[in-house]
């Protein structure tokens, strides 16, 4: 993971090296696999391989370009990637940050064990259709909700209980659609993790939180935090809530954001999920080249 750009630039490695020390763990060690070491069984000891290694290496990136130059307005983070987000706009230091992850995740980890759940990821279908799914499902009981939508993609993911995916696939039996199971290990952002919310609540509350250094987008409501208390209760609210990232992006492009920067490792969390309007730029960090390229734009070098 991330490979090709470490060694392009030598910066991100250094980067890598700081936040391993902070989070007392050798994560960039892992960045190269093996997929087991990734995406070890939901038994493991040490679920959180794949989401930290991940983490770590946006922040990378991101520390790389901003001691390049390159400092933005505002930020944001997609599930997980909101713990990020907080460590990069200075709201929680690196070593809390990755603390307070493999809290969430084993804690998690934890709930998806004692009542096995699932993530379901439906292509093709509109938000109605698919909320109509999820409402037949939860009709005969099940809890059954509809986590994110993006409706220019038309993918939508719902969360239930593993023993309720046959309940679901024949709700969308009559509809256009393919299914597909995401690897995450349970289904977060449901009301299944209302324990998992509530405990998380409480060592949030133990955890020195700062005002976010510039607006901090925030998945809970599609919109700006700018105290540490207000981030630390959002933060809690998402893990049992809906993804609002769609939203987000709109709510960023109806305050005037028109450039948006996309961290390494992935290139689809931005202009995939709705329309942008035509002043509006996506610059991309996973490659060699679009790093290159990024940083020319945003800082000149």
């Amino acid at each position: 993971m991330g490979r090709a750009l470490r060694n392009a630039f030598p910066p991100i490695e250094r980067q890598l090296a700081f936040i391993d020390r902070a989070a007392l763990r050798p994560l960039s060690a892992a960045m190269d696999g093996p997929a087991s070491l990734l995406f070890p069984e939901k038994t493991h000891a040490d679920p959180t391989v794949f989401m930290e290694v991940v983490m770590e290496l946006s922040l990378a990136v991101a520390l790389s370009m901003t001691e390049a130059g390159a400092h933005p307005d505002a930020a944001a983070g997609r599930s997980m990637g909101e713990y990020s987000a907080a460590a990069f706009t200075g709201v929680l230091t690196m070593s809390d940050c990755f603390e307070l992850v493999r809290f969430v995740t084993l804690k998690g980890q934890e709930d998806c064990l004692a009542q096995p759940s699932v993530l379901a990821t439906v292509y093709g279908l509109t938000r109605r259709e698919l909320a109509a799914a999820a409402a037949k499902v939860a009709a005969a009981g099940e809890p059954c909700e509809v986590t994110v939508f993006y409706d220019k993609a038309r993918l939508g993911v719902a969360g239930l209980r593993e023993s309720a995916l046959p309940l679901l696939k024949k709700a969308l039996l009559p509809l256009r659609h393919r299914l597909s199971l995401s690897r995450e290990p349970g289904a977060f952002h449901t009301s299944l993790f209302d324990r998992l919310a509530a405990g998380a609540a409480a060592k949030f509350g133990e955890t020195p939180f700062s005002a976010p250094a510039m607006p901090l987008y925030m998945n809970a409501d599609a919109r700006r935090a700018t105290s540490a208390r207000t981030v630390r209760e959002k933060l809690a609210a998402a893990l049992n809530s809906p993804v609002l990232w769609q939203e987000t992006i709109e709510r960023m492009l109806a305050d005037g954001v028109r450039n948006f920067v996309e961290l390494a490792p992935g290139a689809m969390l931005t202009e995939f999920v709705c329309e942008l309007p035509p002043d509006a730029e996506v610059l991309r960090t996973d490659t060699p080249g679009n790093y290159a390229r990024t940083l020319q734009r945003l800082a000149g070098k």
